[in-house]
């Protein structure tokens, strides 16, 4: 009667865990095949954003007494633009994936002096940018790597400036996100761990099941040598 009823707790306990493999197997399936796809057709997107501070208070300009001046010159309504782009793509971008043109910054109003051009991670060389009276043109001849963040500081001097970018990519997407406040930072790493989460679940709970495997096997070998 012991082994008969061992074998029927091991018959169920078997029949518990194919059906916890029939169901995982499909969301598995997915996974693996969404995995092929993306090492088949690597991505190549290109993410920017455009943050634009006034350098002075309305306040400030109008009743303080103060001015900003360049070479002389008095400026109106002078804003900071201050521009990121950012290779998430999973590989670098290579001057013929621009078709050679360059990536073009625009601005409504005109721009006074660009500020600065930095490079993350610094060894990597920025795209060395050429100012004109309404736009930045940065030179693609040297590769845009995988990871890379590139930021360009301008002066500008105008009412309510409009940042625009263009660049002519081959297989690859541009999109524009808007620079995010440190809440809605947190707020989306926290929905990222919550979905990291989620997608691990039925996994580790395979792995579980998986390392259970000896000990099952134990306790019914115990059973059936009259433990």
């Amino acid at each position: 009667m012991l082994i008969l009823a061992a074998e029927e707790a091991g018959s169920d306990t078997w029949a518990i865990v194919g059906a916890i493999g029939a169901l995982l197997a499909v969301p598995t399936a997915i996974l693996v095949g969404w995995l092929a796809y993306r090492a088949v057709w690597p991505r190549r997107k290109v993410r920017w954003s455009a943050r634009v501070s006034p350098l002075m208070s309305h306040i400030a300009a109008n009743g303080g007494g103060l001015s900003v001046a360049l070479s002389g010159t008095t400026l109106a309504t002078p804003h900071i633009v201050e521009v990121e782009l950012t290779n998430i793509g999973h590989k670098d971008l290579e001057p013929t994936h621009f078709n050679s043109l360059p990536i073009e910054i625009t601005s409504t109003v005109p721009l006074v002096a660009l500020l600065q051009e930095r490079s993350e991670p610094s060894v990597q060389r920025v795209l060395p940018a050429t100012m004109s009276s309404h736009s930045l043109t940065l030179a693609t001849a040297t590769p845009f790597h995988r990871g890379q963040v590139l930021t360009y500081v301008a002066l500008v001097d105008g009412t309510d400036p409009k940042i625009e970018l263009q660049a002519s990519l081959t297989n690859a997407s541009v999109d524009r996100r808007e620079p995010p406040s440190p809440g809605t930072e947190r707020a989306a790493s926290t929905r990222s761990r919550w979905v990291t989460l989620a997608v691990a679940a039925p996994f580790l709970l395979v792995n579980i099941i998986v390392q259970s495997y000896d000990l099952i096997e134990l306790i019914r070998y115990q059973v059936y040598n009259g433990w």
